[in-house]
């Protein structure tokens, strides 16, 4: 037998979950345009480049936002991707090449992984009205 306010905890999770899942299901759909508008932008000089930089973007900006990995993982991923595209598009390191690719990449997977949180909350707040 369970309290009343043990039902309406549930409740209340219940709600939060379906909340959650409705943050998913835009995600899932703003993540890979936010990742090939990116990519197009602070990709280094060819195509290998750009297309290496819109999956590695694409499976951090999921991992980071859907899945709730820690961000700092993902953070020294990126970095480590954008050292080694960096020497191998320029044939050795390119300090403006490097800064610009993980610049961008650095804010925008800050953004995804921090803004998740305010995303659900918002949600949740947005449900109440």
């Amino acid at each position: 037998m369970s309290s009343p306010d043990q039902d309406k905890l549930f409740e209340v999770l219940e709600q939060q979950k379906l909340h959650q899942q409705r943050v998913d299901r835009v995600l899932k759909i703003v993540i890979p345009i936010t990742a090939f508008l990116l990519a197009v932008i602070c990709a280094n000089l060819n195509i290998w480049s750009t297309v290496l930089s819109f999956v590695m973007m694409w499976i951090a900006f999921y991992a980071v936002s859907i899945k709730q990995l820690p961000l700092w993982h993902w953070v020294i991923v990126i970095a480590l991707y954008c050292l080694i595209d960096n020497i191998l598009t320029y044939g050795s390191y390119n300090q403006s090449g490097f800064s610009r690719q993980f610049g961008a990449m650095f804010i925008f997977l800050g953004v995804f992984g921090v803004g998740r949180r305010y995303f659900d909350r918002w949600s949740m707040n947005k449900g109440k009205l």
